[in-house]
């Protein structure tokens, strides 16, 4: 009976430590696989005699310790705040309606997948092509959260600037 019970015991314990492994490699790809959004900046354009940011650039990066990621692959959580709030998600895949990427530093023409913390892609996001987005007024707010395919998220919150001018950019604060 002892024999059978130890048994048990150690097929139990094995079963435990494997779950116990896959938990936190799993837990720890959700922390360390983060992307990290440097700054928003924002372009203003009149249209009706209204002058709003219509289009978002977002320059992205791995976070500290992340490994590898292929930006078709996230995805982006996009509030716009201000008369009226609007919200939506949006995958990162570039066939997606307002999103496409700029290879910025140490990436090719075309190549999305970021490898190590020295490479910047900007993401471009075009307000008006975004289906539940609203433009953003002076002193609107924005935030943009992007989660990686393993699950780490970074938000960015800014606020757009109390006066726009057709045709500027401006860094969003």
């Amino acid at each position: 009976v002892a024999a059978i019970a130890s048994g048990v015991l150690i097929t139990t314990a094995g079963q435990l430590q494997s779950q116990a492994s896959q938990t936190g490699q799993e837990s720890a790809e959700e922390v360390s696989n983060t992307l990290q959004i440097n700054q928003i900046l924002g372009t203003a354009n009149t249209s009706s005699g209204t002058t709003k940011i219509e289009n978002l650039r977002a320059p992205i990066s791995l976070g500290p310790g992340a490994d590898s990621v292929e930006m078709n692959e996230t995805s982006y959580i996009i509030e716009t705040k201000g008369d009226t709030n609007a919200a939506t998600v949006i995958s990162g895949n570039e066939s997606t309606t307002g999103l496409s990427y700029n290879q910025s530093q140490g990436l090719d023409d075309g190549e999305t997948t970021l490898t190590d913390q020295s490479q910047i892609i900007i993401a471009k996001f075009d307000l008006t092509q975004i289906d539940e987005i609203n433009t953003l007024s002076a002193g609107d707010r924005v935030s943009i959260t992007v989660r990686a395919p393993a699950g780490g998220r970074t938000l960015a919150e800014k606020q757009a600037p109390g006066d726009l001018k057709d045709g500027s950019s401006y860094q969003l604060e």
